[in-house]
């Protein structure tokens, strides 16, 4: 592989060259280790000033001796029967002048690494030039470095093979986290500077959704090859699990930055299965060593530190670790402690609740719903915005549960707007994990059954995405969901890529408009366009409309003409607390606006 790497292990997937059996750990190589001893022994006794030739060309290996310069200053009959040389085209040469491919053979690899180190160096691997498996050992000698080497036995070189598998991971044929650790802890007995970069695949699950894992796993295997094609010699590459990989690197600074857009922009280009093109990109976290430490667990978790806030971000790809961002994960921990302990609270003004957006009806402005939406009211750190505090719950595996909670506190709310005599439908959002939950059901019916609340009073939201990702597996839920009576709708419609055959096969009642759509509706034809196309849509589907977002009086009037059906945004009313929300129903009733469903108004709400 070259200098850098020297004397590790080979390049996972190419010809096997330096591998340092130490680090490899091969018990049964102590007979060949201690064989290295005695050839130590006997450069000890060369330099007492025994004659070089006379001592050497007795010996049975392929001996080779170079200076600081790598001039070949003596070499023995066995290493020139081996190269099909003469001494005169030898003897005061260097290997890049004889031999073409030498930087890629274990002898570069071996003596580079003892020629930088000053170190005994031993490695096994097979030798294109000979075309057999050697082992190599060389040492420090007169300014310059003494390799000896011989054909390594069948046991070895199986010993060495299963060790390198133990390195690899099986998919990709890359160096796995083992083979990380071992080569950092390397790394840092040389005393080198380097850096450590994870980086995460983005839209990975796209190819799994559509075409299956088995297509994901060819697709991980071709964008290994591709990382691999802009590694350098210098530099290695390991998969770690799922879509995470690391690279190693010296590089620093401007350097670091080039290589990093290097990967991103390989991973940027499409990757084309079965026909489709993919489009995936990538999230990257920075360390640097010893800067930010020198054991690998601690490269790695600071390392996960920056990508995770890379992840978060929308703009920006590539993250460097600084102590702000370890700060920032204990107060995470400290944060997703607080959020659990809310989880098992209800109604505490200190906790977590639920916020009702009202909807209204377009034709004659009468309140016919609301939605409920998470909000988290922190005993320090004040009101919360759920983009502060839902990654977290995803992250730490807590949207089931939270879902669970959410459901639980609408239909507790739905029973106290019952008794106070009004019967609103409230709809909740159900998240991707949600969905796949087989206890979903029975957890709604047992929930409907608990606080008395008829099943048409409560619509369950699903984001068109989350719908299409196993669409076997969404239909199976949301038949079960009609046959409790729940209103099934789905949010966000428009930006995903529903099937219209797959629409119509679904228990769908509503189909809420994504407010992207909405808010552009009155400037760009093209999304104009598509929300009448989706009201239309919808309605020949039997499926009510509700446009999500609409917050002017144009917007509301151009949805009325488009003969939308409900609107729900800052325009009509924004998210209120419990007893807001009661009140803003009763002045709607008292003001002549009915606040129960089916109830007439005596004249219509102007919008």
């Amino acid at each position: 592989m070259g200098g850098w790497f020297t004397g590790l292990r080979t390049r996972p997937g190419s010809t096997p060259g330096a591998a340092m059996l130490a680090r490899v750990g091969c018990a049964g190589l102590v007979q060949e280790l201690e064989l290295m001893k005695s050839s130590r022994h006997l450069c000890d006794f060369v330099s007492t000033g025994c004659q070089l030739t006379q001592l050497l060309e007795g010996v049975g290996e392929s001996i080779v001796h170079v200076d600081a310069q790598w001039v070949v200053r003596y070499c023995n009959d066995v290493y020139l029967r081996g190269m099909g040389l003469r001494a005169e085209q030898v003897i005061g040469k260097t290997p890049f002048d004889y031999h073409p491919g030498f930087r890629r053979s274990i002898f570069f690899d071996t003596i580079e690494a003892c020629r930088r180190d000053g170190q005994p160096r031993m490695a096994i691997g097979y030798s294109t030039a000979v075309q057999r498996w050697l082992m190599v050992r060389v040492y420090p000698h007169e300014g310059g470095m003494m390799s000896l080497a011989n054909d390594a036995t069948e046991s070895v070189v199986r010993q060495f093979q299963l060790a390198q598998e133990a390195l690899r991971d099986p998919l990709t044929r890359v160096g796995n986290q083992r083979a990380m650790e071992q080569d950092i802890k390397a790394l840092v007995d040389r005393g080198e500077t380097f850096s450590l970069v994870l980086f995460s695949l983005r839209r990975f699950n796209t190819i799994n959704d559509s075409l299956g894992h088995s297509q994901g796993d060819l697709a991980l295997m071709e964008i290994a090859s591709r990382l691999q094609s802009v590694t350098r010699d210098h530099e290695h590459l390991y998969r770690l699990n799922g879509v995470e990989f690391v690279l190693l690197t010296p590089a620093q600074g401007e350097a670091l930055q080039e290589r990093t857009d290097a990967l991103a922009a390989r991973l940027g280009e499409p990757i084309t299965m079965r026909g489709q093109n993919f489009r995936l990109g990538a999230a990257f976290g920075v360390v640097g060593a010893p800067d930010h430490g020198d054991a690998p667990e601690v490269l790695l978790r600071r390392a996960a530190l920056a990508l995770r806030c890379a992840k978060r971000s929308a703009g920006e790809q590539i993250v460097h670790f600084d102590d702000r961002l370890e700060a920032a994960g204990r107060l995470r921990m400290a944060l997703e402690g607080d959020f659990r302990a809310a989880l098992q609270r209800h109604g505490d003004s200190d906790g977590l609740a639920l916020a009702l957006q009202p909807k209204g009806r377009l034709k004659d402005g009468h309140v016919v719903g609301a939605e409920a939406l998470i909000r988290w009211r922190h005993a320090e750190r004040g009101p919360l915005s759920p983009a502060d505090f839902l990654p977290m719950a995803q992250e730490c595996g807590l949207m089931v549960e939270l879902d669970r909670w959410v459901l639980d506190e609408a239909l507790r709310l739905q029973r106290n707007l019952m008794n106070l005599g009004h019967q609103l439908p409230l709809s909740i959002n159900l998240s991707v994990e949600g969905l796949a939950d087989v206890q979903l059901a029975g957890n709604v019916s047992a929930a409907l059954l608990r606080w008395g609340v008829p099943s048409s009073l409560l619509e369950i939201e699903i984001p068109e995405g989350a719908l299409m990702r196993d669409v076997e597996v969404s239909g199976r839920v949301l038949a079960e969901l009609s046959a409790l009576g729940v209103r099934i709708s789905i949010d966000d419609f428009g930006t995903g890529y529903s099937s219209f055959a797959y629409l119509a096969r679904f228990p769908v009642s509503t189909l809420k408009i994504d407010r992207s759509f909405v808010r552009d509706m009155c400037t760009k034809a093209a999304s104009k366009t598509i929300v009448r196309s989706l009201v239309s849509l919808a309605h020949a589907l039997s499926m009510d409309v509700v446009a999500e977002g609409a917050e002017t009086d144009a917007e509301m009037a151009m949805l009325r003409r488009m003969h939308c059906d409900v609107v729900q945004g800052f325009g009509y009313g924004r998210p209120l607390p419990f007893d807001t929300f009661v009140s803003f129903v009763s002045q709607r009733m008292s003001g002549g606006v009915a606040g129960r469903v089916g109830e007439a108004s005596p004249s219509p709400f102007v919008i």
